[in-house]
């Protein structure tokens, strides 16, 4: 029996046929990639890649510093308003060479001792808040490997920290 082949399938065939004179006739042929356009792209994604994570380990130790200051100014204010609140003299301590801070109330210490961050450096001396809301009055420096700084300023008639980003 012979098989004959419908036209609407004889038109299909032969599109088909066009369609592929381009290419070499091989058993293994597939149209893909080279390997020197490979390289190029993983290339360009290293490089974009390398980009960004210097971008983000920047803007990290920068939020890292702000946090730093925000988190000093939040203690002097609590230590304020704890010398008000119980009627008791509190001190904001620095260690400079342990690079560290922390808080007494009747002399021993409150909360706990925090360290600072790496590249991060606190200088300054001890501030007592007295319960009346005023305080000894201080500057405490924040400064980190990149010579950012901030200074927090308390005030010694109203016990008040102030922040000033230089």
């Amino acid at each position: 029996m012979v098989q004959t082949v419908r036209p609407e399938e004889r038109e299909k065939i032969k599109i088909l046929q066009a369609g592929n004179k381009g290419l070499t006739p091989h058993k293994y042929h597939c149209a893909g990639f080279t390997l020197l356009e490979l390289i190029v792209v993983i290339f360009i994604v290293g490089i974009s890649v390398s980009i960004v994570v210097v971008f983000v380990g920047k803007a990290h130790e920068k939020a890292a510093f702000r946090e730093t200051s925000k988190k000093i100014y939040i203690i002097l204010k609590h230590a304020r308003e704890l010398a008000l609140m119980e009627k008791t003299t509190v001190i904001f301590k620095i260690d400079e060479g342990g690079n560290s801070f922390w808080t007494e109330r009747d002399g021993a210490v409150y909360g706990r001792v925090q360290k600072m961050p790496k590249r991060v450096h606190i200088k300054g001396e001890s501030i007592m808040f007295f319960p009346k809301g005023n305080s000894s009055g201080g500057r405490i420096l924040i400064e980190d490997s990149k010579e950012r700084r901030y200074y927090i300023e308390v005030d010694p008639v109203l016990g008040t920290p102030k922040v000033k980003g230089i």
